[in-house]
């Protein structure tokens, strides 16, 4: 009989405890959503995070409020992220630094310490300087890198970011060398090229559009494969002969063992997101690739990309000392 009174009690106790746990579970998202993006204001990496917080916080229904950590090329704020509950109230931007850091030796932290949802853009680099430079082409700014070994300045978005990656590969490939001044993004670089401070800068295709079409910089070369939907005209590096380029690249994450049932609701809001016309038309307006990979391709991806980088980054700071 006491056993069968104890039976009892317990299931009393289960009925009244799984609603509770029913409803916590089917609450998220009940309050609004930190998005931490590792760069300044203005730059690509800004603009996307801002852009797809704005269209996703539609079918979760609360705010998803972008939050501006720059420092030691993302490092920073992806500590940051990866150091908090995995509740999916902070969620973070994934460049492509993500796999660089570690490499770079700024922080211990990578693709394996995260719960990547997905993936949405990847963007080419260009070399860009100012329209009244003398140079007007990409073997001309080399010829003249050349003839003076690390008397051109080249500004960058920081310190071990992929602009800065994309530097010191033109510079392997080309056999040049050059002056890097490191800014906190790429908005600081482009105006400290506008402002005459630095001769050239390497930023995303969509970064420079609104500078080059009014006529304030020029296009030099595209360090892809392909040319650029944004700058038909001008060669890229692989079509010059120079076998070098690394794009950029655009996700989401949230700290490690994030729970299934808020990734299974933040994934398709993403999706739904990069599905969009507004999304259609930014990517086309600032010469971004809309690729979208879900949780485990953006995994998988971002994987290989850590173990490139993993081997290429030592030998480029090598080479730059």
């Amino acid at each position: 009989m006491e056993l069968l009174r104890s039976k009892a009690l317990c299931f009393a106790a289960l009925l009244l405890v799984g609603p509770g746990c029913s409803q916590q579970e089917s609450a998220y998202p009940s309050r609004e959503i930190r998005l931490i993006v590792q760069a300044s204001p203005g730059g690509i990496s800004d603009t996307v995070s801002r852009f797809m917080a704005s269209l996703v916080e539609q079918d979760l229904g609360v705010p998803v409020i972008a939050e501006n950590k720059p420092g030691a090329s993302g490092a920073l704020a992806f500590s940051y992220v990866t150091r908090q509950a995995p509740t999916g109230y902070v969620l973070g931007h994934a460049p492509v630094e993500i796999t660089m850091v570690r490499a770079l030796g700024y922080a211990d932290v990578g693709p394996q310490q995260m719960s990547l949802l997905c993936l949405v853009s990847k963007i080419a680099p260009v070399l860009v300087v100012r329209a009244d430079a003398p140079w007007r082409t990409f073997e001309a700014f080399l010829e003249a890198a050349r003839a003076e070994p690390g008397g051109l300045i080249m500004a960058n978005s920081g310190t071990g970011s992929i602009w800065h990656f994309n530097t010191l590969l033109m510079e392997q490939a080309a056999g040049v060398r050059v002056t890097h001044l490191p800014y906190s993004g790429s908005s600081g670089s482009l105006a400290s090229l506008l402002g005459g401070h630095v001769d050239a800068v390497v930023a995303g295709a969509g970064e420079a559009i609104g500078n080059v079409s009014a006529g304030r910089l020029r296009v030099l070369a595209v360090f892809d494969k392909p040319r650029s939907q944004l700058y038909p005209n001008v060669p890229s590096t692989h079509e010059l002969g120079y076998a070098f380029g690394a794009p950029a690249w655009s996700g989401f994450y949230g700290p490690a063992a994030l729970p299934g049932a808020v990734a299974a609701k933040l994934t398709p809001a993403f999706r739904k997101a990069f599905e969009s016309a507004e999304w259609s038309k930014l990517c086309e307006e600032r010469g971004m690739e809309p690729v979208f990979m879900d949780s485990s391709q953006f995994e998988s991806f971002a994987l290989e990309q850590a173990a490139f980088f993993a081997e290429e980054i030592p030998k480029l700071l090598r080479m730059e000392r």
